[in-house]
């Protein structure tokens, strides 16, 4: 972040980030820009910002195609414990992959831009059900932008996993590029995040900074950076090794960090050499790659797995007088009890006073454990309020 921008922009980039609605977001940052000096020290900060307004202009434009009174067509109602959307380009099998792995029924057609909608389905893996929603083209088969790509975009970002989907008869690479490029602009990045960064605003105590890694950055840099942006009371809190580019980051363009799978569609009919350079980009992203051919039952077996393995979620089950419930509850890797407790219900979580374990997560099966105990995959789970 320069230390050289004027009182005025700094004025101007304070409004954005204490705005409240996306309309005042907007017009925070069309005035921002034009005062903030366009030189190397400042070319990172004006980029992201760039970003983010591109995005925000985006959903105002999303907004204002639902008109009052009528059914947003890409609304789809939530259904079981995770959702994955199916985000790609035309013709790679969106359609086909949703109706092999779930009792949907999309239509599927030789020409391109079928899908005109959401299309959601339903399956179920190791007790887990997972919603898949098909999501209309973001990209046509010369890889241009479609008229749905930032409400594909915009529904992925509130998704638990994107499933990228790329036709591996036609350039596949090439179709990942633009893709993550497309995903970038939206605010969301498929790399797993060494850092996390987060920010909690209150309403005094100056700027605290806790860190449970190493933080790159001293308490006066991050002092002078919050204060720019008119920040003068916030919790800063790092996970892991960040430094105040994360930081600004996290600041000025909100993004998400989304676990993903990419899927080669029509595998059978890709050219070994492309393939073979695919798999190496999507190595470097650290992320799973998985061919799928409707001709091959396996690889729709596999794909579902990976796509479990890649939910970053482990299974509860309760117990209440020795009977163990049969369907699972689904919280994030890491959860604690009292987070499983406020998922059952918010009073239980405030009236909490522990809970007995039996599962990997304890040495002593049914051992009693506290609030912050964290839970393991498989865990069976009584409380006690």
């Amino acid at each position: 972040m320069p230390t050289n921008l004027t009182a005025e922009a700094q004025a101007k980039l304070a409004k954005y980030t204490q705005a409240r609605t996306l309309e005042e977001k907007i017009r925070a940052l069309e005035e921002a820009l034009p005062l903030i000096p366009d030189h190397k020290g400042t070319e990172r900060m004006r980029a992201q910002l760039k970003t983010t307004l591109a995005k925000l202009r985006r959903e105002a434009e999303r907004r204002k195609s639902v008109k009052v009174g009528r059914h947003d067509e890409f609304s789809v109602r939530r259904e079981g414990d995770v959702q994955v959307s199916l985000l790609g380009v035309a013709n790679s099998g969106k359609s086909t992959l949703l109706s092999s792995l779930t009792n949907a029924k999309p239509a599927i057609a030789p020409y391109s831009l079928t899908t005109v909608r959401p299309i959601p389905g339903m399956t179920q893996h190791m007790d887990v059900e997972i919603q898949l929603v098909e999501l209309p083209a973001i990209l046509t088969d010369g890889l241009e932008e479609t008229s749905f790509t930032g409400r594909s975009i915009a529904f992925a970002r509130n998704s638990d996993l994107i499933a990228i989907m790329l036709d591996c008869a036609n350039n596949p690479l090439q179709q990942l590029e633009k893709i993550i490029q497309l995903l970038d602009e939206g605010g969301i990045t498929l790399r797993r995040r060494e850092a996390i960064v987060v920010v909690e605003k209150k309403d005094s105590g100056g700027i605290r900074l806790v860190s449970f890694g190493h933080f790159r950055a001293s308490l006066q840099e991050v002092r002078s950076l919050l204060e720019s942006v008119g920040v003068k009371n916030a919790v800063v809190k790092v996970y892991g090794d960040a430094g105040l580019e994360e930081l600004e980051e996290q600041l000025l363009r909100e993004t998400v960090y989304k676990p993903s799978v990419v899927v080669g569609g029509r595998a059978d009919l890709a050219d070994a050499g492309e393939l073979e350079r695919l798999r190496r980009r999507v190595e470097e992203l650290g992320r799973p790659l998985v061919l799928f051919s409707v001709r091959d039952r396996a690889s729709i077996t596999h794909l579902r797995d990976i796509l479990y393995q890649n939910l970053n979620i482990i299974r509860i089950y309760t117990q209440k007088d020795g009977v163990i419930t049969r369907k699972p509850v689904v919280l994030g890797v890491g959860s604690t009890v009292q987070e499983l407790a406020r998922v059952i219900h918010k009073d239980f979580a405030e009236r909490l006073r522990y809970a007995r374990v039996w599962g990997r997560s304890v040495r002593i099966q049914g051992q009693q454990v506290g609030p912050g105990h964290r839970l393991e995959d498989g865990d069976v789970v009584e409380l006690f309020l």
